[in-house]
């Protein structure tokens, strides 16, 4: 770079309308309008935005589970889809590059997907989480490395990943091998664990040391558990040590490590917002660059960016007969 840009960049702590696309839409569009109406340049949504996090495969059994998976999938995001169209809209309506975070329905499943616009209301990117957490594989499929972007725009190389991903060092390493200068990082909700030990949720740990392992600034936007979303669970029993109602952390962080927001209560819905001057970058390169003057070639990965299909069809033209022969025999 020569020209080092500074802009305001906003994360989202809120929760979602729990299992319902249409109306998670309609509040990110407005969350996306509020951004806008003071300055951002970019906006970050927590994961799973739309239609909301799955929760119940933590507190409960996967048959228990499976009416509020169909639910889910019938509230999915399909692309191209209302949703998609929506936040397109949004984006172009209000000049603003958006990340935000959905279940994606490809085919018969399920992917936790980063949808990237940018200020056009062009469709830019998409990473799909490389591998669900724990409970999260009932749900979601895995994601490959063919979608693991870093987009180089007017505002800097933009990236993210999702919530546990940011504890996997290859995944650092893969997304600063780009040269990634802003990263979303998308988040549910924690709560600390142990406030004797840390006043920090893990993802605010977590967010910050990404921030300073990669020389990157962090948006970290999370959601908010609600009563609202226990009730449409159906009043599951309560995973305390996990969850609780709020656990809000939304914030952001310099490429020092430095969180340069303030924080909202826990409990709280809103945007909080930094101006992200990219000239700041240089001196912390400088000092460490751990994909460049600061790498060990002793050590090396490799990516794998081909995307790798389950099934591949030959022959099309003897598809097409056997649709004839099937024709012809109903006739």
């Amino acid at each position: 770079m020569k020209n080092y840009p500074k802009f305001t960049a906003a994360a989202v702590q809120a929760a979602p309308v729990f299992l319902n696309a249409e109306a998670c839409a309609d509040k990110a569009v407005a969350l996306i309008k509020e951004a806008a109406d003071h300055g951002a340049k970019l906006i970050g949504f927590p994961e799973g935005f739309i239609p909301g996090y799955p929760w119940w495969i933590w507190l409960t059994d996967p048959v228990s589970g499976s009416k509020l998976q169909q639910k889910l999938m019938e509230n999915a995001v399909e692309i191209p889809g209302p949703e998609v169209r929506k936040i397109s809209r949004a984006a172009r309506e209000n000049k603003i590059y958006v990340c935000i975070s959905v279940s994606e329905k490809c085919g018969g499943s399920l992917f936790l997907t980063q949808l990237w616009f940018n200020p056009a209301g062009d469709l830019i990117g998409k990473h799909r989480k490389l591998k669900p957490s724990g409970g999260e594989r009932l749900i979601w499929g895995d994601g490959e490395a063919s979608m693991m972007p870093v987009m180089d725009t007017e505002i800097g190389r933009l990236g993210g990943l999702q919530c546990w991903e940011h504890w996997v060092p290859l995944n650092i390493q893969a997304m600063n091998s780009q040269n990634e200068q802003v990263h979303v990082a998308s988040w549910p909700c924690f709560v600390p664990g142990d406030e004797a030990l840390t006043s920090e949720a893990p993802n605010e740990v977590a967010s910050r040391y990404y921030a300073l392992a990669t020389q990157s600034f962090v948006i970290a936007s999370t959601q908010i558990h609600t009563k609202e979303i226990d009730d449409m669970m159906g009043n599951l029993p309560p995973y305390s040590a996990f969850v609780e109602y709020g656990g809000g952390a939304a914030a952001i962080f310099g490429p020092n490590g430095k969180q340069l927001t303030e924080k909202l209560p826990k409990d709280a819905e809103g945007l909080v917002y930094a101006e992200l001057d990219l000239e700041k970058l240089v001196d912390c390169k400088y000092q460490i660059d751990p994909a460049g003057h600061y790498s060990n070639k002793t050590l090396t990965m490799t990516v794998d960016r081909r995307s790798k299909a389950v099934a591949t069809f030959v022959g099309e033209e003897s598809a097409e007969s056997m649709k004839f022969d099937a024709i012809q025999t109903e006739e």
